[in-house]
């Protein structure tokens, strides 16, 4: 009869090679999620608060009509960040009422470095009704758009 001689090595029995291994593996898992951490926060203190238009005032109120049509309507238009400061080089365009500028082509401006745009010879209808809105749409690149100013002609 022939002894069968089992041989148990296997990772189980061999406690020194466990031990060996496993500060190594948590030592590159440490690294890894240093190195991961480091980039996302070095990337999250590059990331910058969002531009915007803060506010769109009318600064010369009203247009009123002379017999419900004119050639000779202004305004003035002050376009300023989301910080208050004045925005140079917005672009504002007058919409509604068939409103055109003194060239008869879309009433459009820029505005200049006290972010005011001026507008001059500015003509519209109201076509049988004795007031109407004239919306003011700015639009800046980098900054986006707003259209919550009107400006109101009244007959």
């Amino acid at each position: 009869m022939r002894r069968i001689v089992s041989l148990r090595r296997g990772i189980g029995g061999d406690r020194a090679g466990s031990i060996e291994g496993l500060p190594l593996q948590l030592m590159i898992v440490i690294i890894i999620a240093t190195m991961g951490t480091a980039i996302l926060v070095g990337w999250m203190g590059s990331v910058e608060m969002p531009k915007s238009i803060g506010s769109v005032d009318v600064l010369s109120g009203e247009i009123v009509l002379d017999g419900g049509r004119t050639d000779s309507g202004s305004a003035e238009v002050l376009v300023c960040d989301q910080s208050g400061n004045p925005l140079r080089g917005a672009t504002v365009v007058l919409s509604g009422l068939g409103v055109t500028g003194s060239d008869g082509r879309t009433a459009h401006s820029l505005t200049d470095s006290s972010g005011t745009a001026r507008f001059e010879g500015l003509r519209m209808s109201l076509r049988g009704s004795e007031i109407g809105f004239i919306t003011v749409n700015v639009s800046m690149s980098g900054y986006g758009e707003n259209s919550a100013a009107r400006i109101a002609v009244i007959a």
